[in-house]
């Protein structure tokens, strides 16, 4: 390959390298990098999701465990972790699966997004940027108090929160103009759901 590639100031571009993925790569991983960069990139994509999975055994990582199935990993010289997976539920409604597992004997339940559920939840829009107002918390949207071309007042109240039989008064943190009411009264929101678009 090398007789196909422009030089390299190995100097400068592994300082660069470096830079640009992480201080620990070494030289391997820039030779690496300059001979295959798409490979390398998509490696490095993978380590920095999940980690140093190399240390699992095969069957566990092409695989995944059976239930009751426990494996031993060893994470480091002298360092490992035992693992018996338990149970996987159904997939809700997001398509999150709770997996239950023992590690080193101490039981364990993290969610796990299911990409093969079709998730059939409509989701909202989320608020960004100063103009786009976003319900704080999880509830019912139990009352809008403006309406497209209102004209409101700095701290003026815009919407009404209803989440566990209490009532949380959303306002508005500048004067401005409603430009849109993105939600009816009744709606369901999650965290951060657009409600009042602002101009």
């Amino acid at each position: 390959p090398n007789a196909h590639m422009t030089p390299v100031d190995f100097d400068v571009e592994f300082a660069a390298f470096q830079k640009e993925f992480d201080e620990y790569c070494d030289e391997l991983d820039f030779l690496s990098y300059q001979l295959y960069p798409k490979v390398f990139k998509d490696f490095y994509t993978h380590w920095q999701k999940y980690g140093e999975v190399s240390q699992l055994p095969t069957k566990a990582f092409f695989y995944a465990l059976e239930q009751d199935e426990e494996v031993f990993v060893e994470i480091g010289r002298g360092k490992h972790i035992i693992v018996k997976m338990l149970y996987i539920s159904e997939p809700n409604e997001d398509g999150l699966r709770k997996v239950h597992f023992d590690l080193n004997g101490q039981s364990r339940v993290i969610e796990v997004k299911d990409l093969a559920f079709n998730v059939t939840k409509v989701s909202n829009q989320k608020a960004e940027g100063d103009h786009q107002i976003g319900s704080p918390l999880q509830g019912r949207l139990a009352e809008v108090k403006v309406k497209a071309g209102d004209v409101i007042k700095d701290n003026q109240a815009l919407f009404v929160i209803e989440a566990m039989k209490m009532e949380t008064t959303v306002s508005a943190p500048k004067a401005g103009t409603v430009k849109k009411v993105q939600l009816a009264a009744g709606s369901m929101v999650e965290q951060d759901d657009l409600v009042i678009e602002m101009e």
